[in-house]
């Protein structure tokens, strides 16, 4: 495509001509990278390359697109046609598109990179600008904790022994028996937003990142001395991951509106999807791993196909945005989205089958077991409810705050649940009571 000559308003053009207080130059690595990941890497990357133009890497940054003008003219913002469009009054021309126009402070730091001759400081220019984002943004896990941090996700081992807990940059593993701190593992995102444990290796996959900045996938390997391996970074946090019940395949959603599939032990990424307009808030396999469902803000959830990797059914009966949802059967889902009733529908025809009766609450995560759907919500109570006739069995009291994850102990009779204060109470499901409670805060 050919770009117009854009029309400049006199406030953005200031920001070309300003000039920063005097003090350190621009580092590409540790501001303009982060920067341009968060805002144009989604559709400017090597599989989504808008106008024919990348800028997934400094390399690619300065070769043109579409248009025969220079994107960065090092010294000269007014001549760099990247800057030129970030000021682009037209909102079909301005980038990024479909969004809101970047704010006068980031215009200014753009601005005053390139004239100060758009150096870089960022190792090889071939290094995808999201391995700097992610350098930049990663800290180290403090010591101590300040407060608790919320537990917002959960993850038993294979064997039931200990319990995978997200932390501040880091995941913590605990014994499951005793609630005391195992393990610290660190280099991880600043929020983890889910965890799974494969079920037949001792892997533990992580979702994660700094909201609106970076996200990532990653594995955590024990035989490995608990190193991370990222699987992918993302320029919006990883929502959700899960693995196949073969443990074949490793499925993660995110913030950036895909889901990805890798295979594993390798972890290399297979499939792409991009079937919807919003967060992809969950994932979820059926029984026999044939299918999957996701869950989006789009007020949509899908079922796929995994062979084909084809839609098989669309579910669009919520009115609000979509929170999780899971198999409960081999051709039932159930779903939850914010402030109404969980949806039970038909997972071949995404037909609705009812809802469930349950008590005025917000449900904020589910999980079925074979006790019947466990959730919990922002009430801070943890629910059983039937799957036959979709009623509550009993509710259960422990937690002192919004209930925000769920787990499974493999072997089926007991499984945990985390709150935001920081807490973690250990269920029986045979006897419907907590066996242990512990503040997982290092």
């Amino acid at each position: 495509m050919k770009f117009r000559q854009p029309r400049v308003s006199l406030f953005v053009a200031l920001a070309l001509i300003s000039t920063a207080a005097a003090g350190e130059p621009v580092s590409f690595r540790k501001e303009i990278a982060p920067l341009l990941h968060r805002r144009c890497a989604s559709c400017h990357s090597e599989d989504n390359a808008k106008g024919g133009y990348r800028l997934d890497s400094f390399t690619h940054l300065l070769q043109k697109g579409d248009s025969d003008l220079a994107p960065i003219a090092p010294g000269k913002a007014g001549d760099s046609e990247l800057y030129r469009l970030l000021l682009e009054s037209s909102p079909e021309d301005r980038m990024p598109q479909k969004a809101d126009p970047l704010p006068a402070g980031e215009l200014a730091l753009i601005a005053r990179w390139i004239n100060e001759g758009a150096a870089y400081d960022g190792g090889k220019a071939e290094r995808p600008l999201v391995e700097l984002a992610r350098e930049t943004l990663l800290r180290p896990a403090p010591e101590h904790y300040a407060r608790p941090a919320p537990v917002t996700a959960l993850a038993f081992s294979p064997d039931g022994t200990q319990l995978a807990v997200s932390g501040y940059y880091e995941v913590t593993f605990w014994n499951a028996e005793t609630g005391a701190l195992v393990r610290r593992v660190g280099g991880m995102p600043e929020r983890i937003t889910a965890l799974a444990w494969h079920p037949k290796r001792n892997l533990i996959a992580v979702a994660g990142g700094s909201p609106s900045q970076w996200g990532a996938v990653l594995l955590i390997d024990p035989a490995a001395g608990f190193q991370a391996r990222v699987l992918c970074d993302l320029p919006e946090t990883a929502l959700s991951v899960a693995f196949s019940p073969d443990g074949k395949l490793l499925l993660a959603s995110a913030g950036d509106r895909t889901i990805r599939q890798f295979d594993l032990p390798g972890g290399k990424q297979k499939r792409l999807w991009r079937q919807h307009a919003d967060w992809v808030q969950s994932v979820a396999f059926s029984r026999d791993g044939s299918r999957f469902v996701s869950a989006s803000r789009d007020r949509t959830a899908r079922v796929f196909d995994l062979a084909s990797g084809e839609v098989r059914a669309t579910y669009a009966d919520h009115e609000a945005p979509l929170l999780a949802a899971a198999f409960t059967g081999s051709s039932s889902v159930v779903s939850a989205s914010r402030g109404q009733p969980l949806h039970f529908w038909d997972a071949d025809s995404g037909s609705k089958k009812g809802e469930f009766v349950e008590a005025a609450r917000e449900v904020q995560v589910l999980l079925p077991s074979g006790f019947g759907l466990l959730t919990g919500g922002t009430d801070h109570l943890v629910r059983v409810q039937q799957l036959s006739d979709r009623r509550e069995l009993f509710a259960l009291q422990g937690h002192h705050d919004v209930v925000e994850s769920l787990a499974l102990d493999p072997r089926g009779t007991v499984f945990a649940s985390g709150a935001h204060d920081g807490e973690i109470c250990i269920w029986s499901l045979a006897c419907g009571t907590w066996l242990r409670r512990f503040v997982s805060s290092p």
